[in-house]
């Protein structure tokens, strides 16, 4: 290939001059006459089913392209959720593929960090310098130097970053999402229930089907009230074409009522039956007075709090776990044991309301339960006053009344009366506990809460509910089970970690059996388990936010300042694999420093994007979504799950699955394969070919051959009976051994107060079991409320007058996350992200309408334009995270990175996390504002945007490199 440093500066300059001479010459006919043949001719159009990645949602598409080239993008009428719906983002792909910022060969940086000056070079060349440089890296200061990161949801890849990892014996791997998103709310859902809802329930199958399937349809055949509550959720704008589109129907079709939690006037605000616009932050002290109101006025279910959840467990006061059965009576004989010793279904204590004293509280059907467990009360136990979990519940929230919760969140108490009512009292409800939580100090603790709501009000596993198990899998024949930490898959292949609902003994002998597997390959098994659980301990944070486990990730601030200050050792080549880390992570002005520090940095994407120009030396180009193959991860689309398929391929791009087993084989061969920890591990998540992808994913999906697939273009996806999929109730199905399925929690059933939490505080379980991680102070097992650490109320200790504004972001429809900013329509449509604020606050400052704001932290300043509305209390801002391309782009006279113009997470905070998952502060910390001029190089007019339109469609139908 020919390699060439030419800009884009110097073809415009190019181009101008040849313009100038044809001028200069005479006039030139621009209209010209056209054979009548090509005329009369027409071009074949061919339509293409694939599934589109502008989000995590993958919504079945349809593509058209005309010699190869795509000329159109709808929504595929056969999505069972979509319809024929898509959004912004999937339309803008035409343009994304062929943008000019679509780059289609290796590029190794020439110039120095920040001048954006690139060299194109061959993908050999390429795979053979990061392996080298990865190779050098571990040689010279061992394995933790080696590092990789990745996206958040609308990335495409994922937790699978670990095969690299622990090939070389590395542990730290940077998630953008993880801490920041959906893992709080998984680890609260599959450890309390017992399977990963994510708790982002606004998904449209949470509105449907709600007392039959035949609802599908969309006619209601009952008078049932249905109320779902949107606590932070935004469907209209995270996933318009599936969640938005559902909710719509919903309302319109199925007479679903709703509730809408949000600081913000959002779409689903504007339709809500209420509307509670809680101050940022505040919100577990909102959810601390739903639960009491609901205990004070008798409005939870009774049944299924009783003999569904363990609040009427008793808790040891010393130990805070609740007490079993045999550690009052030594002698007892548990009615659920397994007489085989696989299955593992404790018997605990409870204060009977028959008998009026303690007794054994084993697991059965309801009907044939021997005690009346009494859900708030206080007992004696083994000479100690023990309360139960539902007592220890009811007085954390016995302070916050309606009125105390109306002056902390600044709302109306009877408006927050009117929610809790109309969702108590609802025939079906459900909550989706949205991204807010995964984006402040509270992010442990309001996924507790969110729970604890629907656990008394018996939502779970019910019609609307956001607890919700789907599929013939989850209705298993024997006691459920599950392993911890989906996206931690590593843990097991060294022999980490504890399978709930097994016993002692039979979790001991899968470790063993993983142990002596590794010894028949002629490894050390008991070493490499050692090595792996001493290395998730070295992980960056994680003896303090033990969390991070759920998602193999590392902790964002320890990782920080390790590499910029050495200690305890410095991280120092980095893989990222996805997109714009400035954008999406901060605070970002630090994060700089920090990756200034580092010795290499590889990035694999189809864009270059501030980061990549900040801080890249050598960028690995990954296909476009219409590039793109894939059933990893599939579009989940009701009960059918879609494959990604090939549309069209430009010049040199790289599945984003097979770059890293290129580059990770390479990385192996140097060091010798005797010399790394595991040098099969990337193998796992990687493929060496798209051919080798291929075979595996028509494997998974039970065809032969993947073109097999491709040629049943009607069915490029997998499928469950509806009947299976949407089954509710499913913990009280008998199974195997006579009793109800249950859950798959250490109990069997909902454990609202987590001691899931507690014993990951101190001792790393389930992850690091048989080995116990160096303690930490207690996670919360509850709900709680602490104010944020930079709070807006005065007289509070992180008050401060400088910055007297509490400021918020939320999710657009534009983009997901750090994409699309180099979409020139959207980019129309949303050339500079806006301040939302109220008419009152704007007044104070002198500000108007679209003028221009800087808004300054503590730790930094980014800016905004103004966008008035009554949609948002005085005193509370929000706006969106951004960044801008065109900062870099070869037609400004000087450039930059295009991140500290209007990049949000300059001002967000990480000096204060949430103790467990490491969240830091992307919301509710606190600023101040003053009127500004735009930012030099920001665009904001259309035809500023021309630069962005794409050039590449005229280029040719390339094979894979790989």
């Amino acid at each position: 290939m020919t390699k060439g440093t030419i800009s884009r500066r110097s073809f415009m300059k190019a181009a101008a001059a040849t313009g100038a001479a044809l001028t200069a010459v005479g006039s030139i006919p621009l209209l010209e006459e056209t054979d009548q043949a090509f005329a009369a001719g027409s071009v074949e159009r061919v339509m293409h089913k694939t599934a589109c990645h502008g989000c995590t949602n993958c919504c079945p598409v349809r593509v058209y392209t005309e010699d190869g080239r795509v000329v159109k993008i709808e929504g595929d009428p056969d999505g069972p959720l979509n319809k024929g719906g898509v959004c912004l983002k999937c339309l803008s792909q035409i343009q994304t593929v062929y943008s000019p910022r679509h780059i289609l060969h290796p590029m190794k940086r020439v110039g120095e960090r920040g001048e954006n000056r690139w060299e194109a070079i061959s993908w050999e060349e390429a795979v053979d310098l990061a392996g080298e440089q990865i190779a050098t890296a571990v040689k010279k200061y061992g394995p933790y130097s080696y590092w990789s990161a990745r996206g958040g949801g609308g990335a495409y890849i994922e937790w699978e970053t670990s095969g690299l990892d622990y090939t070389f014996g590395g542990c730290n791997s940077l998630a953008s999402g993880a801490c920041q998103c959906a893992m709080p709310r998984d680890f609260v859902s599959t450890t309390s229930v017992g399977f990963n809802c994510c708790v982002d329930m606004d998904n449209v199958d949470r509105w449907v089907g709600i007392t039959d399937n035949a609802e599908l349809d969309g006619t209601r055949r009952d008078d049932t009230e249905r109320v779902f509550v949107l606590w932070g959720s935004q469907p209209h704008s995270s996933k318009a074409a599936h969640g938005g589109h559902g909710l719509t129907d919903a309302r319109s079709n199925l007479g679903v009522k709703t509730i809408v939690v949000d600081p913000y006037m959002t779409a689903e605000a504007t339709k809500a039956d209420v509307w509670l616009p809680v101050r940022p932050g505040s919100d577990c002290a909102l959810m601390l007075s739903w639960i009491h109101h609901i205990i004070e006025n008798n409005l939870y279910d009774e049944a299924f709090v009783k003999h569904w959840t363990n609040l009427p467990f008793l808790i040891n006061p010393e130990t805070r776990m609740a007490y079993r059965a045999e550690e009052v009576w030594p002698d007892y004989v548990n009615p659920a044991a397994d007489p085989a010793g696989i299955y593992d279904t404790p018997a605990y204590v409870c204060f009977d309301a028959k008998t009026n004293s303690i007794q054994p509280f084993p697991f059965t059907a309801p009907e044939n339960c021997a005690v009346d467990p009494v859900i708030f009360a206080t007992a004696t136990v083994n000479g100690k006053e023990a309360k139960t979990a539902g007592q220890i519940y009811k007085e954390e929230a016995e302070p916050w009344t309606l009125e105390a919760a109306g002056e902390t969140c600044w709302l109306d108490p009877e408006r927050i009366r009117e929610a809790v009512e109309l969702y108590a009292n609802a025939d079906f409800g459900g909550l989706s506990n949205g991204v807010f939580s995964d984006h402040q100090e509270n992010s442990s603790t309001a996924p507790l809460g969110a729970l604890a709501i629907d656990a008394l009000l018996g939502y779970v596993e019910s019609p609307c509910s956001a607890f919700q198990n789907h599929g013939a899998a989850s209705r298993t024949a024997d006691r459920p089970t599950q392993r911890l930490g989906v996206f931690s898959s590593t843990f097991e292949r060294y022999g980490l970690g504890w399978t709930t609902g097994l016993t002692k003994a039979e979790n001991d002998r899968l470790l063993d059996a993983i142990v002596a597997r590794w010894d028949a390959k002629g490894r050390d098994g008991k070493e490499m388990q050692r090595y792996f659980f001493q290395s998730r301990c070295d992980t960056m944070g994680a003896n303090e936010h033990k969390g991070i486990h759920q998602w193999q990730t590392c902790a964002p601030k320890e990782l920080r300042q390790a590499i910029t200050t050495g200690e305890p050792y410095r991280p120092r080549v980095m893989y990222e694999m996805s997109g714009n880390k400035y954008a999406v992570m901060g605070p970002t002005l630090e994060w700089k420093k920090a990756y200034d520090e580092q010795d290499f940095v590889i990035q694999q994407y189809p864009n270059m994007t501030s980061f990549t120009v900040q801080s890249v030396d050598l960028f690995l180009p990954t296909t476009e979504w219409l590039e793109y193959d894939s059933y990893e991860a599939p579009g989940t689309h009701f009960n059918r799950h879609y494959a990604r398929c090939q549309v069209t391929h430009l010049g040199e791009t790289v599945n984003p699955f097979v770059s890293p087993y290129q580059v990770a084989e390479a990385a192996v061969e140097k060091l010798g394969a005797e010399n790394v920890f595991d040098p099969d591990a990337y193998k796992v998540p990687f493929y060496e070919s798209l051919e080798a992808a291929r075979a595996d994913w028509a494997e998974q999906m039970g065809k032969g051959s993947w073109q097999e697939m491709l040629d049943d273009i009607d069915h490029r996806f997998t499928e469950e009976p509806m009947d299976d999929y949407m089954a509710y109730y499913q913990y009280k199905e008998p199974v195997s051994d006579g009793l109800p399925r249950g859950f798959a929690t250490i109990s069997r059933k909902v454990d609202v107060y987590s001691e899931a939490m507690l014993r990951l505080a101190r001792t790393g379980f389930p992850y690091m079991y048989p080995f116990n991680q160096p303690a930490c102070d207690d996670y919360d097992p509850i709900c709680t409320f602490k104010e944020p650490t930079e709070s807006p109320l005065e007289g509070a200790e992180g008050y401060d007058s400088e910055y007297p504004l509490v400021i918020t972001t939320g999710r657009l429809p534009h983009f997901h996350h750090g994409t699309m900013r180099h979409a020139p329509f959207i980019r129309e449509v949303m050339p500079a992200p806006e301040l939302k604020i109220n008419p009152d606050t704007a007044a104070k400052y002198g500000i108007e309408h679209l003028d221009w704001v800087k808004i300054t932290s503590r730790r930094g300043s980014s800016n905004a334009r103004a966008y008035l509305t009554q949609g948002i209390a005085p005193g509370v801002l929000i706006t969106e995270r951004f960044w801008n391309p065109e900062c870099f782009d070869e037609t400004q006279e000087s450039i930059t990175p295009g991140i500290e113009e209007c990049g949000y997470n300059i001002m967000s905070a990480d000096e204060f996390q949430n103790p467990c998952f490491a969240t830091n502060s992307y919301r509710a910390f606190t600023v101040k504002i003053e009127k500004t001029e735009r930012p030099e190089r920001i665009w904001i007019e259309s035809e500023q945007f021309q630069p962005f339109m794409p050039t590449l469609s005229g280029e040719p139908v390339t094979e894979e490199v790989f």
